[in-house]
């Protein structure tokens, strides 16, 4: 095999290349947003807050999202493809498929406190929030949850699913980027144990999976967005060692973190594993419709 060989193939540049310049991109356009917000905080002597606060995280990642987007575009320009290529919703995003996803997500999240408080691991407890400090905090969870899953969705199951495809198919592809999703998580989080990359590496691969029969990424986004903001807002579990501070209820968690997720909330329960069994056995019996490898379906 000759050196060009590793950089050209048939169709042109190697799926590999392709997807590393599309993160080059990523990572510059973000840096320098990064580096824009920053500069301006300072200048006006505002120190960004530590934990799990939503504006924190719905400036941090709508910045993600933006940077993702232009490196989509531009990957896109040149590749001559439209945006919905690659499944990313234009102005239907909001569509009837984004909120099928979010009713399935909300309820495999809501499923799953269910069963830990069957089983004598969580308490609700009191309202923690009133007033216009509910709407205030309800409002901006569900922002940061948008905003969150927007940036995540198309940055592991856009265009890097799509370019992973050309090269390897739907599956390896998925597969690979579903365990890395999981990595990502349990190197970058703080109190990671193994349940919580096992449960955040399959919950991914449901979502290539809605991928895969749906055609674009809108019920994968209203799931995930769904799923954290009840997980997060609503049922006031804790994430990365933190509870929200502007969190719904005065929740509480008892016994041992096999069975509350401990510092990493439910989602690192082992009770995780039989909801997200479920979730793609209900998944896979309501939506049987297929979309091509590669090719996605116009939005209705």
């Amino acid at each position: 095999m000759q050196a060009k060989d590793l950089l050209v193939g048939p169709s042109g540049l190697r799926s590999g290349w392709r997807l590393l310049i599309f993160l080059a991109i990523t990572i510059a356009v973000q840096a320098g947003l990064q580096g824009v917000v920053l500069t301006i905080l300072r200048a006006r002597g505002i120190v960004a807050p530590d934990g799990l606060i939503a504006i924190v995280y719905l400036i941090r990642d709508a910045m993600a999202f933006l940077a993702i987007s232009v490196a989509t575009w531009i990957m896109a320009h040149w590749e001559h493809r439209k945006l919905i290529d690659y499944g990313l919703p234009g102005k239907n995003a909001f569509g009837w498929k984004f909120w099928e996803g979010a009713a399935f997500g909300y309820a495999g999240v809501s499923l799953l406190l269910l069963v830990i408080f069957l089983a004598g691991g969580y308490s609700p407890g009191s309202l923690a929030l009133h007033g216009a400090a509910l709407g205030r905090a309800t409002a901006l969870w569900l922002l940061a949850s948008l905003a969150i899953d927007f940036a995540e969705e198309y940055f592991f199951r856009g265009y890097p699913q799509f370019i992973l495809t050309q090269g390897m198919g739907f599956w390896p592809a998925a597969f690979l980027i579903s365990f890395l999703f999981g990595a990502l998580h349990y190197f970058t989080k703080p109190y990671e144990r193994w349940p919580d990359w096992a449960s955040t590496g399959l919950i991914a691969l449901l979502l290539c999976l809605t991928l895969r029969r749906t055609g674009d990424l809108r019920f994968a986004i209203g799931f995930h967005a769904a799923f954290d903001f009840g997980a997060i807002f609503v049922y006031s579990g804790p994430n990365g060692g933190q509870f929200a501070p502007d969190r719904l209820l005065n929740a509480m968690f008892h016994g041992s973190d096999w069975l509350t997720g401990g510092k990493l909330g439910p989602e690192a329960s082992l009770l995780v594993f039989p909801v997200i069994t479920a979730m793609f056995f209900a998944f896979h019996f309501l939506y049987r419709d297929r979309a091509p490898a590669g090719v996605q379906k116009q939005p209705v």
